[in-house]
């Protein structure tokens, strides 16, 4: 099994905290990126299957996730996006300069958006179960008169969890680990939102961000996949750039926790044919 190094990047003044596995310094690298509240542990199988392939990967926690800093609840995807960018010049100064961002639910959203605002190094993207535009889908009409009730006693610092809406068990079909991370205070904790982040959540649209991206997408959908449409991943194909791929896998929601070896052979295969 691969070992991986500890490392610490710093966005806006806080800590991030990450795992570089390193395979070549000649070759490629993975960042991996996190779903939404969890952190690098989603990647703990995935990683060393790639570094295994010869690529470098490294698999950050972001602000208010995980081991990093930041106050519990409170972050935007712009926020994200900086962590993510912070992270790539990590790369690009102290491994290489050819970068690859894999990113897995938020963090699929997360790839797009920096991809489209910071190019340079990044040779490709491959998006798992992105929610391309989540108020399709996630905000129902319950949901929206719940965020108008709460904008009225906004003055009051407060944060709800998530699991209200996205319980494991839509995101996990294995009930043995749903039960297990509701033991775990730095997931749980993680995945209480204050009203500023879920507006901010529920304003993601990558129909307006994919068109901007000018390198090969490979674009992932469970079939199993109980918390969100097929028709997420359809609409990001529908508008992203050339040399573009989707591909429908034999998983749920979290691929690289469900069948991590399964993930890894699409993942390199398609980086093989892509020439990267």
């Amino acid at each position: 099994m691969p070992e991986f190094k500890e490392i610490e990047v710093l966005s806006d003044g806080l800590k991030l905290y990450g795992k570089l596995y390193l395979a070549d310094k000649s070759k490629p690298t993975i960042i991996l990126l996190h779903g939404l509240g969890f952190h690098s542990f989603e990647y703990n199988d995935l990683a060393p299957l790639l570094v295994q392939q010869g690529y470098n990967c490294l698999a950050f926690d972001f602000r208010s996730c995980g081991r990093s800093e930041g106050k519990r609840g409170y972050w935007t995807i712009d926020d994200y996006v900086e962590d993510t960018k912070k992270v790539i010049d990590y790369v690009s100064a102290n491994v290489c300069e050819n970068i690859i961002l894999f990113g897995n639910s938020l963090g699929a959203d997360v790839a797009i958006k920096t991809t489209a605002k910071y190019p340079k190094s990044i040779k490709a993207i491959i998006s798992a179960n992105c929610a391309t535009r989540i108020a399709d889908f996630a905000l129902t009409p319950f949901r929206r008169f719940l965020l108008n009730l709460l904008r009225l006693v906004r003055f009051i610092p407060f944060r709800i969890s998530v699991n209200y809406f996205i319980p494991y068990e839509l995101i996990f079909e294995d009930k043995k680990r749903a039960r297990e991370l509701y033991k775990d205070e730095s997931v749980t904790d993680a995945r209480k939102f204050a009203l500023s982040t879920y507006e901010d959540i529920f304003s993601w649209d990558m129909t307006k961000i994919a068109p901007k991206v000018k390198v090969p997408i490979l674009i992932l959908q469970g079939k199993k996949d109980r918390l969100q449409p097929l028709s997420q991943a359809e609409l990001l194909y529908s508008v992203a750039n050339e040399p573009k791929k989707l591909v429908l896998t034999e998983t749920g929601h979290l691929p690289n926790i469900e069948n991590s070896k399964y993930l890894a052979g699409i993942v390199t295969g398609w980086l093989t044919s892509i020439r990267i």
